[in-house]
């Protein structure tokens, strides 16, 4: 099952922090899950262009089910397993409910030991989004397979800068492809790095209207996925 997975990872290196997360998640997945194909995608862009990242790792990968994580993302690796299973009767799926944002402390102690499942060590966390309940993440991982993201053109790669593209990229499949089935109960874990400001974010607003005024409207959106092409 796990030999037919591509992980994409979208990465921009920097010498820094992120960097070291990079290093550290892709031994996670060598020791964790040594079975999938890793493939990533790296930009140099400013500001960093995750849509660009995530589709040239795309074009690299030969499998046919595509796990989309950030480099920044580890988690049980049998949600992986879980969300293969749904795949056989959802478009796509996303295999978490909580995301669990490390602390900088935690982050650096795991930096220093062997990337293993379960954490080698105790760690220290907040939940995202805990007190608005209402609320779920969409980004850091989601599962699906290679021709639903053919369907949907990929991420569209005119949101420059973090903001909006995994909505928009949710609103496309949703539209194009079925809705996504969440897992509930399981979690991911996010580690600690500085957080950067988007100066291109009011651009990504905009393009992201027009996504909202196309759910559920199949050639709209189609049109819509269709001109980034251009």
């Amino acid at each position: 099952m796990l030999n037919n997975v591509s992980v994409l990872i979208p990465f921009k290196p920097d010498k820094g922090i992120r960097e070291d997360l990079f290093k550290w998640v892709t031994t996670f997945y060598q020791n964790v899950l040594p079975e999938v194909e890793v493939c990533i995608g790296e930009n140099h862009d400013h500001p960093f262009n995750k849509s660009k990242a995530i589709n040239l790792a795309a074009k690299n990968a030969t499998k046919d089910v595509f796990v989309i994580a950030d480099a920044d993302i580890v988690y049980n690796p049998q949600i992986i397993v879980k969300s293969i299973e749904l795949l056989d009767k959802n478009a796509w799926v996303i295999p978490y409910s909580k995301c669990l944002d490390l602390s900088e402390k935690s982050t650096r102690n795991l930096l220093n030991v062997q990337p293993k499942w379960p954490f080698p060590i105790e760690v220290e966390y907040n939940e995202r989004h805990k007190n608005n309940p209402n609320y779920q993440s969409i980004g850091g991982v989601i599962v699906l397979r290679r021709q639903s993201f053919s369907i949907v053109r990929g991420f569209d790669e005119r949101f420059r800068g973090w903001g909006r593209e995994d909505d928009a990229f949710k609103d496309a499949m949703n539209t194009l492809c079925g809705p996504y089935k969440r897992i509930e109960d399981d979690f991911i874990y996010h580690l600690w790095h500085p957080k950067a400001w988007n100066s291109n974010i009011n651009n990504n607003v905009q393009l992201y209207k027009q996504y909202v005024n196309s759910i559920g409207n199949v050639q709209k959106m189609k049109t819509l996925v269709d001109e980034q092409m251009k």
